[in-house]
């Protein structure tokens, strides 16, 4: 009877370790991250500056001090602080009554201790007042990141269609 308790003890320890280690696996913690990002990016009517700040200072944490940004479509590269790119939202954000961000088909690659490099696709419904719904803009993305305290942006590189 004992050696049965310590079995199923043994299987269950297993099972639970395997677990955790996928749940708190890099590319698992990036992947809910990156959910939580598309949430915080998205605007449902309208909003008031405390609300907008609340939203775009939970943004402004997973970005890294400077974030190297490029449109490939405008042969735009730049590194811009992260504190312009929350302004650039804000703009962005401003013109729209509802905006809806989803990160689908994310693969997640670690090349290096401490770095990541994200492959998704992206996919953005926007609505300015008083009209209908854009159609959704579904684009792919790639993004770096560095391990700090959390997995921090740190380059982007994006269509010019999610720039619009």
């Amino acid at each position: 009877m004992q050696k049965k308790i310590v079995i199923i003890t043994l299987i269950v320890s297993i099972a639970l370790g395997g677990w955790l280690g996928h749940y708190f696996s890099a590319e698992e913690v990036i992947k809910r991250q990156l959910v939580s990002l598309a949430l915080e990016l998205g605007k449902e009517g309208q909003e008031t500056p405390v609300q907008m700040a609340l939203k775009l200072g939970k943004v402004k944490n997973m970005l890294a001090e400077r974030c190297q940004v490029s449109i490939p479509e405008r042969s735009y590269s730049e590194s811009l602080e992260r504190d312009l790119i929350i302004q650039y939202l804000i703009y962005h954000r401003s013109r729209y009554d509802s905006i809806t961000v989803a990160f689908e088909d994310v693969v997640v690659a670690i090349p290096a201790k401490d770095q990541a490099e994200v492959q998704a696709t992206v996919r953005l419904y926007r609505q300015q007042t008083r009209q209908q719904e854009d159609a959704p803009e579904v684009q792919q993305v790639e993004l770096g990141l560095h391990k700090g305290e959390n997995w921090l942006l740190q380059q982007v590189m994006m269509p010019e269609a999610l720039v619009r």
